[in-house]
């Protein structure tokens, strides 16, 4: 039942020599793309897979792709509970051997991928080493072609797999777009998970997972490679502008999207729930002639970027004062405090609440501080003046 559909991404600069051999895009088979096909029920518990520590930047991983993967790693808790060990390496192995993390292309704050990434035609002519035919099956919509499928988007999906139960809305905005990286990104989350207890912690079971996605070993081979040098980076950066997150749930989950727009700079008024977007002038930043000029930078505020942690899971109001009316019948003291925890301070300690946060473990927060600044993690002690501290609560 599983026959290899493999095509070669349009455009051969972003695609790495093996990938080329291979004719990497998307391996699927029709009774996947139904529905038909998960990971088999093992006869042990599943155990939790590692801590997911995730670098500030990761060279060649452009900031709103690397968030694309951290937040599709994290929805793996909700979306496929029995499926452990899924990390940001994982996802990016994936996107690594498929178009080279969407590279040559512009990635929008939203997750929008222009130029639009297409495979081969899928008709048996063996181009990029693809002999099976697939006929069309989305009269065109996904992949402009309506003769045969192609592979489409930054993580190549054939569109009869989109359309089936992969196909996924990442960002939250109601649509389902392989053209998108945070769509595509938690589909190949979900696909790689499958729908039964699995460990992707456990090599031998992420090798499976993999080769369910490509039946290749060399396939498997270079994803594995790509997965073990991210989880090096991943360790070896704990505690140096990165954070170091265990457990599931609400919190931890929103710790790890915020994780992925470590180092993204801060902008005031910028910052939606979908990602990092151009804010307005604070009197410091972007002024050009009276005016606010294009130099503004695409970025988060302190309540922005909680905003789009915690979204679409909990749909949290955009300004720092509000999100702590919204969530004060839950106060938490700060002997108490836990990962994904929110803290706040204002004027004297007393009202008028200016700032927000994320607490990150071992008394640091994660957060967007000023102008000038980028997305950072520091010791709660410093982040911002002490006498200014508020209270903490938990969403």
């Amino acid at each position: 039942m599983k026959t290899p559909t493999k095509t070669a991404l349009a455009g051969v600069v972003l695609l790495s020599p093996l990938a080329l051999v291979l004719g990497i895009a998307v391996l699927f088979v029709a009774a996947v793309a139904n529905g038909a096909a998960g990971h088999e029920e093992e006869t042990r518990s599943a155990v939790p897979g590692p801590p997911a520590a995730v670098p500030a930047g990761v060279s060649g991983i452009g900031p709103v792709v690397l968030n694309a993967y951290v937040r599709a790693a994290a929805a793996m808790t909700t979306l496929r509970p029995k499926c452990k060990g899924m990390r940001w390496s994982v996802v990016a192995g994936i996107g690594r051997v498929e178009s080279n993390h969407a590279a040559g292309r512009d990635v929008a704050a939203s997750g929008a991928v222009t130029p639009r990434i297409y495979g081969v035609r899928l008709n048996g002519s063996g181009a990029g080493g693809n002999t099976s035919v697939h006929s069309d099956t989305d009269r065109g919509a996904l992949d402009g072609d309506t003769a045969y499928d192609r592979a489409v988007g930054p993580m190549q999906f054939i569109p009869a797999t989109w359309n089936g139960p992969s196909g996924q809305d990442g960002n939250g905005d109601g649509t389902k777009d392989p053209h998108n990286m945070y769509d595509a990104a938690q589909a190949t989350a979900v696909y790689l998970c499958g729908t039964g207890q699995s460990d992707l912690a456990d090599e031998t079971q992420l090798r499976k997972a993999v080769l369910r996605y490509n039946q290749s070993g060399a396939y498997a081979d270079e994803v594995l490679g790509h997965v073990r040098t991210y989880d090096q980076l991943g360790t070896a950066g704990a505690g140096a502008g990165t954070v170091q997150i265990s457990g599931t749930g609400r919190g931890p989950d929103a710790l790890r999207r915020a994780s992925g727009h470590l180092g993204v700079p801060y902008s005031w008024g910028g910052g939606t729930p979908n990602g990092p977007s151009t804010g307005f002038c604070d009197g410091t930043n972007g002024y050009l002639n009276g005016r606010c000029s294009a130099s503004v930078t695409a970025g988060f505020d302190c309540s922005s970027l909680v905003q789009n942690a915690y979204w679409p899971t909990l749909r949290l109001p955009r300004v720092a004062s509000a999100q702590y009316s919204a969530t004060s019948q839950r106060p938490v003291p700060r002997d108490s405090l836990q990962p994904g925890d929110l803290l706040f301070w204002s004027h004297g300690g007393t009202g008028g609440i200016y700032h927000v946060a994320l607490y990150a473990g071992s008394d640091n927060v994660l957060h967007a501080p000023r102008t000038g600044k980028k997305v950072e993690v520091v010791p709660l002690t410093i982040a911002m003046p002490e006498h200014d501290y508020y209270g903490a609560t938990r969403p």
